[in-house]
């Protein structure tokens, strides 16, 4: 970036910062001065915009293509920062993007502040030193070191020179690990830096104070980090043979040696977990499967004897599917800990030899073995899982068997159909009605005509129930209709088909269905006219009318049948308007008492049809009619509001003049009130 540039970005971000129009030169050095009053004013909040823009414009300067222009502006900075004549707040906030922009011209500057009387100052350029990349700001900085001052400031300058990593601060921060206050300090600083000589010097006070061991680690980790592994090595084994450490060091010290020598781990690894110290332990297996190599599941299965009952749980949750075996014996461990873990194992990585333990498990008089075990039956997916599941459906002990079915279908493992249309013949009740249940969630169009073979032969609830959930599911429901229909020749099987005709619609099923609506059969024909108004479209309302206008009709069947008009109208997505219309006006001329017209006068809130507005404003004003008239008024408007805004608003006022009740008012306003 040129001065040139730097100059017309200052001018730039003056222009958009700055409330009272202002001619500004581009000067960097200009720039800052004008700030300086602002940047002091004796109201503490009213240097915030004052702050806020000399940050951007160090932030401008000190782009990654700034080169000199970062250097100019760091220049003025210094200078500023410097000067004893600019307010001690305007120095203190300069001082601060130093801190973040400042170079090796900042140094000498930074360097005079660390002597000066103002606490703040002092700090602030100590910090700006710490981060300033130059070499010069860790000469001045180990320099005022050496000059001392009181343990709190120079606690300050050997963290600064920690975090610099100053190789050359070494010699000066050793002596304060004699020191009681400075002693964690100078250790983390140590540390950081990581030299030889750093990491000797820590080694001598390793006894004084449990910062030094923290320190050790730091350095370790910062060798590993710059792939010095041999001196990294050497830190780790040595900190985990102090058994006097606290037991968290030893893990870090365990999880570096894994990662640099994992061969010089694997030893101190088994001896962890065969240990008694838990947070080894926890160290240990969580490094095993890297510092153990391939077979690492190999080496953990055949130490499980020899370990407790909590290591057993914790190695059995990273156990691969080499160890199966031994994961499935553990499943009967004496403690319930190691049960559980090795369940939740099984459901990981497991594969056929863990199903029937599984399957088995999964009928625990134990809940939370039953229901890990359940989870696990769902979750496992290793080789053979599946394929052993439904040979524990197609044969054995008839309670196996039967959570077998269950879990293939909780699976969706459809794979399973044949399988479950032999089991459907099974002469075990529990394994007949679960296979049932199954095939209905996994069974397809293709399925039907065997599912209705299997239906004919006892006339099974549970096998028409099945079919019906098919039926739910296919895409050419017509199809799968005649499909069924063309098995379904007697009258009987017809009729328990009934709820399955209705879930798939087309001609063929509205005439067997429509034709039970005279069954003699109470029962079959009250499930007929259900369905009617359950129908997948409107084609059924014509049957449904009939039975409406039929005069010989029975009270209970003839409001049955209004119901389901009802239900069709209320549902429909695909008819038009002025078809719902003209059924609901059918309906409502077929009703024959004033209950069954309330019923048929709520259907016009789904009609979004001028007929139904023109039926429903007279009842309005109708005592017998005006609530239902007025819940079915309101609910229209608010329906046809975004294809007929005019209807819609000339229906609520005809609603809201009614005076019905207050909530069907409140509704009538808000469309009123709606642009």
């Amino acid at each position: 970036m040129t001065m040139k540039t730097l100059r017309l970005l200052i001018l730039m971000a003056f222009a958009s910062m700055i409330a009272q129009p202002t001619v500004w030169s581009a000067s960097p050095e200009e720039a800052v001065n004008a700030l300086i009053p602002r940047l002091a004013a004796s109201n503490v909040p009213d240097r915030y915009a004052a702050q806020m823009e000399l940050q951007q414009l160090a932030a401008i300067a000190s782009q990654p293509d700034a080169g000199a222009a970062r250097s100019e502006m760091g220049k003025v900075l210094a200078a500023k920062a410097a000067d004893a004549s600019v307010p001690q707040p305007a120095r203190v906030w300069i001082v601060r993007q130093l801190e973040y922009m400042g170079g090796a011209e900042a140094v000498s500057a930074l360097s005079q502040l660390l002597n000066d009387n103002d606490a703040e100052l002092r700090e602030c350029a100590r910090r700006a030193l710490e981060k300033n990349p130059s070499s010069e700001a860790g000469a001045s900085l180990r320099a005022a070191l050496q000059k001392g001052g009181d343990p709190s400031w120079t606690i300050g300058i050997i963290s600064a020179l920690g975090q610099r990593k100053d190789a050359e601060a070494v010699r000066g921060i050793v002596p304060f690990l004699d020191q009681t206050q400075t002693l964690e300090a100078s250790a983390l600083a140590l540390g950081r830096i990581g030299t030889s000589s750093a990491v000797d010097a820590l080694w001598r006070v390793l006894d004084r104070n449990a910062a030094v061991a923290d320190a050790l680690v730091i350095a370790a980790n910062q060798f590993a980090a710059d792939k010095k592994n041999r001196q990294a090595k050497a830190i780790y084994q040595k900190l985990y043979q102090q058994s006097s450490l606290r037991a968290s060091l030893r893990a870090a010290a365990l999880n570096g040696l894994a990662k640099t020598d994992a061969s010089a781990a694997a030893p101190l690894i088994l001896e962890a977990l065969g240990g008694t110290d838990a947070c080894l332990q926890n160290a240990a297996v969580s490094v095993a499967p890297e510092a153990l190599g391939r077979n690492y599941s190999k080496t953990l299965a055949d130490r499980m004897p020899r370990l407790s009952p909590r290591v057993k749980a914790l190695v059995l949750n990273i156990l691969d599917a080499s160890a199966e075996a031994t994961v499935v014996e553990s499943s009967g461990d004496t403690e319930g800990d190691v049960r559980l873990a090795a369940i939740g194992a099984m459901g990981r990585m497991g594969g056929a030899r863990s199903i029937p333990t599984l399957l088995k498990l999964a009928d625990s008089s134990v809940r939370a073995e039953k229901n890990a075990a359940q989870d696990a039956l769902l979750q496992i997916h290793g080789a053979g899982a599946g394929s052993a599941i439904e040979q524990a459906a197609a044969g054995g002990e008839g309670k196996t068997r039967a959570i077998a079915i269950k879990t293939l279908a909780s699976r969706q493992q459809a794979s399973a159909v044949p399988v479950l249309l032999r089991c459907a013949k099974d002469t075990d009740e529990a394994v007949r009605q679960s296979a049932f249940g199954a095939l209905g969630r996994l069974a397809g169009e293709a399925d039907l005509a065997d599912l209705l073979k299997l239906a004919t032969q006892d006339q099974a609830a549970e096998a028409f129930d099945a079919i019906e959930a098919v039926a739910q599911r296919t895409q050419n429901k017509p199809a799968a209709a005649r499909k069924l229909l063309a098995i379904a020749v007697d009258e009987s099987t017809q009729a328990a088909l009934i709820d399955a005709l209705s879930a798939l619609g087309g001609p063929e099923a509205l005439g067997v269905v429509t034709k039970f609506t005279s069954s003699t059969d109470a029962t079959r024909r009250e499930s007929a006219v259900k369905a009617l108004g359950n129908w997948p479209d409107t084609s059924a309302a014509k049957p449904l009318l009939a039975l409406a206008e039929n005069p010989s009709l029975p009270d209970s069947l003839h409001r049955q049948a209004l119901q389901a008009i009802v239900q069709l109208v209320k549902s429909s997505e695909n008819a038009s308007a002025e078809s719902l219309a003209d059924t609901a006006l059918a309906a409502l001329r077929a009703t024959r008492q004033d209950e069954e017209k309330k019923i048929v006068i709520s259907s016009f809130g789904f009609v979004p049809h001028p007929k139904a507005i023109e039926t429903l404003k007279p009842l309005l004003t109708d005592p017998k009619y005006k609530t239902e008239a007025g819940q079915a008024g309101v609910a229209l408007a608010e329906l046809m509001f975004r294809t007929d805004k005019t209807a819609a608003k000339g229906l609520a006022q005809a609603v809201k003049d009614a005076e019905i009740s207050t909530e069907i008012t409140r509704r009538a306003n808000r469309i009123l009130g709606r642009p």
